[in-house]
């Protein structure tokens, strides 16, 4: 440079900065797309690109960056969240531009992405749709779907209610002459004592129930339910156990992709995937497709020993490392494993034995007393002396017929679809829990396919910031120009 406040001394330098400048340009299809992100994020007027993305994915993706701590490369939260390598480069690139995430490009085109703190919030200061509308919506369905179904629950109450009281109504009073004979005398009442708290009743109120069941299912287990939980338990079940296990079976996945460098053999996988019983032991890899379609890998041939390996390079490049993935799948429930995917037997219900019995037996109360009420209002004598009201009782009958059957219908037709959905469960569980034991103690074969995955493994990356040559904070310019200043003042001193 030359004096102080002057100009670069001639075309040298300037020529060298170019040269710089060109050398420091990061590869073009690093940088695809990362123009348009950058000027929605400068635009304050744009539209909220998070919007339009599917609400579970972007959840998922957001909560994979909140767990990792916001500096993130996509292989990481395609790991973490489950999802498609393509869908969390979508997903990001969106995020970024609500938030005003820094993007960094290393020397060899890995990108970092770096959001804020409250990534989560900032979206939902921009999006009414967001903040407001979309859990409204949520909140509506959840509320509908539970009222419609704690009302089979409450209407057991109410049936038995209505179906004794007619017959009573029915066998009551039947002439002045009988009832003076009769006298006063108090009625029996025969049928099970139902001990109902007045808190019970707080319970409908709850339309969040299978979040909450399956929750206190994984912290407690077992636990003792109320008297409303338990019928409803006993007739709808308390959920799939297994609602999330797609999404945890993709982050093992993940996880051992980032593990064995991006490159795997088949057997590698399949404790985490489907394999059909007649493709077992045989060269047939086809089970790995959806792994392949989900995470960009590619199968490659070993020139050394011609065995298939399948090679992950969007996954080769972390923030920080998979301790972090291996950190958000070690907080799942207990019994979770990270060395095979474990889908969870589906239990007919979590109430009690004895509380599964005192919800039969009100069923069968309430059965017998329909089929007793049925067969009076068919009884002419009855027709005769209260018309009026066996009219009323005939038209409720069909209804109470039709909830007294399927009372135990719908538990019968369940009971039969669980045990055929656990079968099919044991079987997948058991043979990846074989794949899991084969890797333990490979045979000649399978050690020579390991031996071949470990020579493609290309080197993990960790993408730290620190070697980066371009961030869209400060612009390829402004970078450029400040990191050929240091270079300088390394190389002529203070």
């Amino acid at each position: 440079y030359g004096a102080k406040g002057g100009k670069p001394a001639g075309a040298a330098p300037r020529a060298l900065v170019a040269r710089r400048r060109r050398r420091l340009a990061p590869p073009a299809a690093a940088l695809s797309g990362l123009g348009d992100v950058i000027e929605k994020t400068a635009s304050p007027g744009g539209r909220v690109e998070s919007e339009l993305l599917p609400k579970q994915l972007r959840d998922d993706v957001l909560d994979a960056i909140e767990s990792l701590g916001g500096a993130v490369t996509v292989g990481d939260v395609a790991s973490a969240a489950g999802c498609k390598v393509s869908e969390a480069e979508s997903a990001m690139t969106a995020i970024a531009a609500d938030t005003g995430a820094a993007l960094e490009v290393s020397e060899l085109g890995d990108i970092r992405y770096v959001f804020p703190k409250d990534a989560r919030g900032a979206i939902s200061q921009k999006s009414l749709k967001i903040k407001t509308i979309e859990p409204a919506l949520e909140t509506a369905g959840k509320v509908g779907s539970y009222l419609a179904r704690v009302s089979f629950g409450t209407t057991l109450i109410a049936s038995i209610a209505i179906v004794y009281a007619a017959i009573f109504a029915l066998l009551s009073n039947r002439d002045s002459d009988r009832d003076e004979r009769r006298g006063g005398g108090g009625g029996v009442f025969f049928g099970p004592r139902v001990y109902v708290s007045p808190f019970d009743f707080l319970w409908y109120w709850d339309p969040y129930y299978y979040e909450r069941r399956a929750y206190l299912a994984q912290l407690e287990g077992a636990r003792d339910m109320n008297f409303f939980e338990a019928v409803f338990s006993f007739v709808f079940g308390d959920g799939d156990p297994n609602a999330e296990f797609e999404r945890r079976r993709w982050a093992l996945v993940g996880l051992a992709i980032q593990r064995n460098g991006g490159a795997l053999a088949a057997e590698q996988l399949a404790p985490f995937l489907d394999r059909l019983d007649e493709s077992t032991g045989t060269s047939d890899e086809s089970f790995v497709l959806p792994a392949l379609t989900r995470f960009g890998g590619v199968p490659e041939v070993d020139p050394a020993t011609n065995e298939i390996v399948y090679k992950f390079e969007s996954m080769e490049s972390t923030a920080g490392g998979f301790a972090g993935i291996e950190a958000v799948l070690n907080a799942a429930p207990r019994g979770f494993s990270t060395a095979m995917a474990e889908e969870e037997e589906i239990r007919f219900s979590l109430a009690t034995q004895s509380q599964r019995t005192m919800a039969a037996a009100l069923g069968v109360f309430n059965f017998v007393g329909v089929v007793a009420l049925g067969f009076l209002v068919g009884d002419p004598q009855i027709v005769m002396r209260k018309p009026e009201l066996v009219a009323a009782i005939t038209a409720l009958l069909p209804g109470l017929q039709a909830y007294a059957v399927s009372f135990f219908a719908i538990p019968a037709a369940r009971w039969f679809f669980t045990q055929k959905k656990n079968e099919a469960i044991r079987e997948r569980n058991e043979a990846r829990l074989e794949a899991s034991r084969a890797l333990m103690r490979p045979g000649k074969l399978l050690q020579a396919k390991l031996d071949a995955a470990k020579r493609m493994m290309g080197a993990r990356r960790v993408v730290t910031g620190d070697d980066s040559v371009y961030s869209s904070a400060k612009g390829a310019a402004k970078f450029d120009e400040d990191d050929f200043d240091r270079r300088l003042r390394e190389r002529n001193g203070p």
